[in-house]
């Protein structure tokens, strides 16, 4: 932080005037409460409609198991004979009859298996999705962030012009200016002011999302401070890509996806093997004249089915589909492992070079603003140099401020991209 001293000549005597604090935030509506990222994420996680929708979705596939492995359904079958048959036992006036079918051993515990690998997959869909969201909500976060920032840069920028037009307007008044100078310092004002405008613009639109993002209502609860902590990268690119690998839901659902293609394959196997069907019937008899032995005694049948496999064609088909679509998910699975490999490869690298413009910006270009400008307001306080000029070094610095802002806001937003490449809530989880 720095004072600034500005001098104007009136009467052929300088006048010192002292410039506030750099950056130093003018609050006219009081202090607000800091919007903190960790409750926005978990409020997002816990309340966004689309993330519930996706998890219901999962749980209700978590009910199929239980369907797909269990027995079909009994058929129960009743005959009536208007005309009855006779035979030896007397006449069969009604015949009662209960089928069960029976799958080959192993096939429906196969189904099941199946189906509880599909609502793994689900699962581990909507962990996608909620990472994706939190990745939203946090790109929003950094946006804010850089607005609130540029706010405050500008806010400062216009209280300096508010001092320079003061002491331009004092030499103008004594003869020792000129108008140019009050009319540069007023349009440099103004100009800032329509920037700011739109910053509240962005502001608000990127509030409004927020909102929907965490299913508010509105807005209004959400106009508080943001503040952001540098996350810290300490492990290399083979390791990140195995924590990936690891980590990411998308990869472990391929997983699943790839196990659940080859148990396909070993129900399509047992496809090939007859499934069977026991029956029970009840004959109910009447007595009769004839035979003798015509006691209508009733009877009791008991059947057993085979449905035979005899059509192969379709069969095959099935297997071969079955290995096809295994090949698929191990292909999936090697395309993963690149996109990952490459998209953090060049995240970090994008952080290598955001944290070195970053370092110029603070160790070199502001510092050297900041003597830039020193030496203006020196020299302007002596009659070495114009009003322009002075105007002109601390719109540089401005610009240099602005600009180091911007590229940490980016660096922010990278991070959180690679968060979400990894997998993982927040960088400073992974150990070194």
């Amino acid at each position: 932080m720095r004072l600034f001293s500005i001098a104007g000549a009136v009467l052929g005597l300088s006048i010192v005037m002292t410039l506030p604090v750099r950056g130093q935030q003018q609050d006219l509506e009081g202090p607000m409460q800091p919007l903190d990222l960790a409750a926005l994420l978990a409020e997002a996680e816990a309340n966004n409609p689309s993330l519930e929708a996706a998890r219901l979705e999962a749980e209700a596939l978590n009910t199929h198991p239980r369907q797909v492995s269990a027995l079909p359904d009994p058929a129960l079958m009743v005959t009536y004979q208007p005309w009855p048959i006779a035979t030896a036992r007397g006449t069969q006036r009604t015949q009662w009859r209960v089928e069960q079918q029976i799958p080959y051993p192993g096939k429906r515990a196969l189904r099941g298996e199946i189906a509880d690998l599909s609502a793994d997959v689900a699962g581990f869909e909507a962990n996608t999705f909620a990472l994706d969201l939190l990745l939203q909500v946090k790109q929003v976060y950094y946006e804010l962030y850089l607005i609130q920032e540029a706010d405050r840069l500008i806010t400062a920028f216009q209280v300096q012009l508010r001092y320079f037009e003061e002491a331009a307007a004092t030499r103008y008044e004594v003869g020792t200016g000129t108008q140019q100078a009050i009319l540069k310092a007023q349009l440099e004002h103004n100009r800032l002011d329509i920037r700011r405008e739109q910053l509240a613009e962005q502001r608000r639109s990127g509030l409004a999302m927020l909102a929907g993002l965490l299913d508010r209502p509105d807005s209004a609860s959400l106009s508080g401070e943001v503040h952001v902590a540098t996350p810290v990268l300490a492990v290399d690119t083979t390791q990140l890509v195995a924590l990936a690998l690891e980590q990411r839901p998308e990869a472990r659902a391929l997983r699943q996806a790839e196990t659940r293609a080859e148990r396909q394959i070993d129900l399509a196997a047992r496809n090939f093997l007859p499934d069977f069907t026991v029956s029970l019937t009840y004959f109910d008899m009447a007595r009769a004249d004839v035979p003798p032995a015509a006691d209508g005694r009733d009877a009791l049948g008991i059947g057993l089915g085979v449905k035979v496999p005899l059509w192969r064609g379709k069969l095959r088909a099935g297997l071969e589909e079955a290995h096809l679509k295994k090949q698929q998910m191990r292909t999936r699975v090697e395309a993963l492992e690149t996109t990952f490999r490459t998209r953090i490869e060049d995240l970090t690298s994008q952080l290598d070079r955001q944290r070195r413009r970053l370092e110029l910006f603070e160790q070199v270009l502001i510092p050297q603003g900041e003597t830039a400008l020193e030496a203006t307001l020196s020299s302007y306080t002596t009659g070495r140099t114009d009003f322009l000029d002075l105007l002109d070094a601390e719109r540089t610095l401005f610009n240099l401020q602005l600009d180091r802002t911007e590229t940490y806001a980016r660096y922010l937003k990278t991070t959180a991209l690679l968060e979400r490449a990894l997998g993982v809530l927040s960088l400073n989880e992974i150990a070194p």
